[in-house]
């Protein structure tokens, strides 16, 4: 259900567009994120390019790449986010530049780990969600202004939490969906080795937490899966 072929203008279509990877920390120095470090410490290959001018400040920096990569520091968090081209999940790496770069700087106190998906779905259906977000009532317009509509769900689940949210759009292709997630996990340990190693341990099941991505915005949406590519 992942993957995008080229389809019908009818047809359902999920467009994955985004994985990220936020870690959040106590206390975090921003200062150490630049393009040599990131190169010297092989958390990002050296024959990445970097993308316009890095940014390097005590309470912001940025390095972006002409890949689609970009990593964020803060002294709250680190984030890795990865632009994604026709849901090929072989050219994701953002988890595995975040595993880098944990085992780079294993002392920080991390406290949490988010795995955030953001896709775009096309020709979306008109489902119990749709019908109930297009109800009829006064509040439907605002003198000639039409709303946008926004649904946010959240699931508890063992060890982690799924927040969803379901924004409607409107472009040059019509109407479609915006569609995004925050797959959060707090960290439990107190000894900082093992923070870390349950922070790797967290990251080798990004894949699941994509699939669990879609899952939930197939049943959200309740599409019809023999209609979606």
């Amino acid at each position: 259900m992942g993957g995008v072929a080229i389809v019908s203008s009818g047809e359902v279509r999920i467009e994955l567009i985004e994985v990220s990877v936020v870690i959040v920390a106590e206390v975090n120095n921003p200062t150490v994120l630049n393009p040599d470090f990131l190169r010297h410490n092989g958390i990002v290959s050296a024959d990445r390019v970097v993308s316009g001018e890095p940014v390097t400040t005590p309470i912001l920096s940025e390095v972006s790449f002409e890949d689609g990569l970009v990593v964020r520091a803060d002294p709250a968090r680190v984030t890795f986010s990865q632009a994604v081209k026709g849901n090929a999940r072989e050219g994701i790496d953002s988890p595995a530049v975040a595993k880098g770069y944990l085992k780079t700087i294993p002392h920080v106190p991390y406290t949490a780990l988010g795995v955030n998906p953001k896709a775009v779905i096309r020709n979306p259906p008109f489902s119990r969600l749709s019908k109930m977000l297009h109800a009829e009532g006064d509040w439907m317009a605002f003198g000639a202004s039409m709303p946008q509509f926004e649904l946010k769900a959240t699931y508890q689940m063992k060890g982690r939490r799924l927040t969803l949210t379901l924004q409607e759009a409107k472009g040059e292709q019509g109407t479609f969906m915006l569609c995004d997630a925050n797959i959060h996990r707090d960290v439990k340990e107190t000894n900082q080795q093992m923070r870390v190693n349950s922070l790797l341990s967290m990251l080798n099941c990004w894949e699941d937490d994509l699939d669990q991505f879609y899952a939930v915005v197939d049943q959200a949406l309740r599409l019809d899966e023999g209609n979606v590519r």
